[in-house]
Formats: structure tokens, C-alpha cells, sequence
């Protein structure tokens, strides 16, 4: 299935497995990265400058994209930080940080390409979420709070965008072997929890002593490119067994309930319909 897709956070991980199976399978697949040269020649995918947390370079990676493809059918946000470490020893710096590139720079992304995808009446725009934004684990604080921002952003956005013929996914990845998961064992300063953790040293122990676990990339990349090739009815994607897992565990909404509420607390169904208002 041919069309055009654009992926923040290309380089490395889950951004450059999904890059190359787009590529794979005959999409012409725009990646983005902060570095010149930092694509692998074998990926199949056109390297593009892109830093979420910039407009101007927003603005001109989905114009050369747009420029060059003549349309975009689809947005990967898959950029995203992690940090790690009790709140109490969160460094403020690092935190804004992660806000920036994980929510912000989500909503720069398609801020951009909205304009566009309304001209076609059409687009699909995929949020990378994560199981952190339903459960919010110890250690885990910040990038939980940027994950249920990011969700919370992203309901709203598939109901003020669906009556222009754009859709909006939220992907549930499980852990899955990238540097993310690896940078438990070996923190740098920006990752690190920041001064004053001796009360919480028990924890950030316990928790860096655990085996990292994660799936292969290229099976979630796999499952991210069946669901742009097959756009889902669902609002909320989990992708992998665990994901799946702990959908059913803790009965996640897919999205219609949420839906429902939302509508009836607004009266805004005549909006998401396409309707004129009465």
C-alpha cells in the first residue's frame, strides 16, 4: 500500500525499525532525526532534520516532506525521553525536558500537519504512547506524567479532527529492546535522578537491579505498519503480548466509552459527525 509517512525519533529504536518496515513494504517514509547522517544508508526511508522541540524546524521537515511526497497520509509521533528516579529527586531541568519532547513536541507535529491532512480530507496521525500512561510506576513519575498528558491531548485532538477525515491512535507498546529500556543500567547526568535521593536509595536500587525485558522492535515496528496500512476502529492500540495483556488486565477503554462521555457532556456529536449545528 502506497503513501507517504513522516516519523520523529528515527534514528534509533522502535522510530528506525518502524522507518524500515514502511520502507519495506513500499510507503515512502520520511524520517526524522536531529543529526545529519545519523539514518543508516539501509533503511530505505529519506532522512529528514527534524527537532520536536523547534517550530521553525517542525515547520520545514513537514513542508519538505508534504514538498517532496506531494501529500502526507500519515504522522508517527514516536520522539520521546525518558528519565528516571523518585519525584522528590527530579531534576526541573530534566523534567521540562521531557514535557517538551514527549507532549509538546507531539502537539507541534501535528499542529503542522493538520493544515495539510484538512486540504485532502484525510490523514492519520499516531501518537507512540506507552503502558506508563495508565499505570504510573515508582521511579517512573515524570515520564508517566508526560504519557497521561499526551493521552488526555490526544482524545481531544481525534474529536476536534474526525469530521475533517482524520484520524488519531494512541499506541500501547510493551518494553521492547531499545537504548530507552537499556539506559536503566547506565544513566548519564541528564538521565540520572538528581541530588538528594538517599531516602528513596532502597528504591532506585531495587529498580535498577531488575533484568531489563523488552520485545524485539521490529515486531512492534510490524504491528505499527498493519495498523497504518489498516487504519483501526479503536482509539487506543496496545502492541504486543504484554500490552495486550494488561489491556485486558485492567479492562482499558479502547476508546468508545471515553467517547460517549465526552459527546454527552458536550453536546458536541453533531461536530464529530460532520453536521451542522442546529
Amino acid at each position: 500500500m502506497a503513501g507517504a509517512v513522516l516519523i520523529s525519533g528515527a534514528s534509533r529504536g522502535l522510530g528506525l525499525a518502524t522507518a524500515r518496515e514502511l520502507a519495506a513494504r513500499g510507503r515512502e517514509v520520511f524520517a526524522g532525526v536531529r543529526k545529519p547522517g545519523s539514518l543508516p544508508a539501509s533503511t530505505g526511508a529519506r532522512e529528514v532534520l527534524l527537532d520536536v522541540t523547534s517550530n521553525t524546524s517542525v515547520g520545514q521537515a513537514v513542508h519538505s516532506a508534504v514538498k517532496a511526497a506531494g501529500g502526507l497520509d500519515a504522522l508517527v509521533n514516536n520522539a520521546g525521553l525518558h528519565a528516571f528516579g523518585a519525584l522528590e529527586t527530579a531534576s526541573e531541568e530534566r523534567f521540562r525536558e521531557l514535557l517538551e519532547v514527549n507532549l509538546l513536541g507531539a502537539w507541534r507535529l501535528a499542529r503542522a500537519v493538520l493544515p495539510h491532512m484538512r486540504s485532502r480530507g484525510s490523514g492519520h496521525i499516531l501518537m507512540v504512547s506507552s503502558l506508563s500512561a495508565k499505570v504510573g510506576l515508582p521511579g517512573d513519575g515524570q515520564y508517566a506524567a508526560s504519557k497521561f498528558a499526551l493521552e488526555g491531548m490526544s482524545e481531544s485532538l481525534a474529536l476536534e479532527v474526525r469530521r475533517f477525515g482524520i484520524q488519531v491512535t494512541l499506541l500501547h507498546p510493551g518494553p521492547y529492546n531499545t537504548d530507552m529500556l537499556k539506559l536503566r543500567g547506565s544513566f548519564s547526568k541528564r538521565t540520572a535522578p538528581s541530588a538528594g535521593g538517599e531516602p528513596y536509595a532502597a528504591l532506585h536500587r531495587a529498580l535498577l537491579e531488575r533484568p531489563p525485558k523488552g520485545e524485539p522492535p521490529q515486531e512492534a515496528a510490524r504491528a505499527i505498519a498493519d495498523l497504518i496500512d489498516s487504519p483501526p476502529a479503536a482509539l487506543r492500540c496496545p502492541v504486543g503480548p504484554l500490552a495486550k495483556h494488561i489491556f485486558k488486565r485492567l479492562d482499558i477503554d479502547p476508546g468508545e466509552r471515553g467517547e460517549r462521555v465526552a459527546l454527552d457532556a458536550t453536546g458536541l456529536r453533531w461536530w464529530v459527525q460532520g453536521e451542522e449545528r442546529e
